[in-house]
C-alpha cells in the first residue's frame, strides 16, 4: 500500500509541477497531461493503476485535463507512436509508465526539448526534459518477506515474481533477505 501511495504522490507532484511553469491566469486550462500506460493497462494493480490514481487525483484537485493511451502491443515503434499521438494532442507533460518506454521516450524527448516528459521505473535517460521516477520496491519486498516469515507456521514461504530482468530481480532478493 505504501508503494502505491508513493506512486500516486509522485505522479501528482509531477503533474502539479507543471503549474509552476504556467502563467497564473488560466493555468489549469492550459495543462493537458498525456499518460501512456504499459502493457496490462489500468486494472493491473501495479504501476499502471498507481499512475492512473495519481492522474485522477490531479484531475480532481488541480483541474487539469488528460489524455490516456493504453498499450496494445509491445513494440518500440508502437510506443513511439503513442507518445507522438499525445504530443499531437498538445499534451505537456507526457508521462510514460514503465521501463519498456525508455528507448521510444529518449528518441521523442530528444526531438521535443521544450516538452516535459517523465518515465516511471527507468533511470537510463539523461535528458534535461525527462524526469525519471524510480522506486525502491525491493524495500517493500523485504518487508513482505519479513511478514511472510513471521506468519509461516512451517518455516517455508513462497515468492511469485514478475517479469525478468530489471528491478524485479531486486524484488526477489529483497523478499529473500526478509
Amino acid at each position: 500500500m505504501m508503494k502505491k501511495s508513493l506512486h500516486v504522490l509522485l505522479v501528482g507532484l509531477l503533474v502539479g509541477s507543471a503549474f509552476i511553469l504556467a502563467p497564473a491566469s488560466n493555468a489549469a486550462q492550459k495543462i493537458k497531461v498525456g499518460m501512456a500506460y504499459d502493457i496490462g493497462g489500468t486494472g493491473d494493480k501495479s504501476f499502471n493503476d498507481s499512475a492512473a490514481a495519481g492522474l485522477l487525483r490531479s484531475k480532481k484537485s488541480l483541474g487539469i485535463t488528460a489524455i490516456e493511451v493504453s498499450a496494445t502491443v509491445g513494440t518500440q515503434s508502437e510506443r513511439e507512436t503513442r507518445l507522438r499521438f499525445l504530443l499531437r494532442e498538445g499534451c505537456n507533460p507526457v508521462i510514460a509508465v514503465g521501463y519498456r518506454y525508455a528507448d521510444a521516450l529518449k528518441k521523442v524527448a530528444t526531438e521535443y526539448p521544450n516538452i516535459s516528459f517523465a518515465i516511471i521505473n527507468d533511470s537510463s535517460i539523461d535528458l534535461l526534459n525527462v524526469a525519471s521516477l524510480v522506486f525502491s520496491t525491493n524495500e517493500s519486498a523485504y518487508l513482505a518477506g519479513v511478514a511472510a516469515a513471521l506468519a509461516s507456521k512451517s518455516g517455508k514461504v513462497g515468492y511469485i515474481g514478475s517479469l525478468k530482468p530489471s528491478q524485479f530481480d531486486s524484488n526477489e532478493l529483497g523478499f529473500i533477505a526478509g
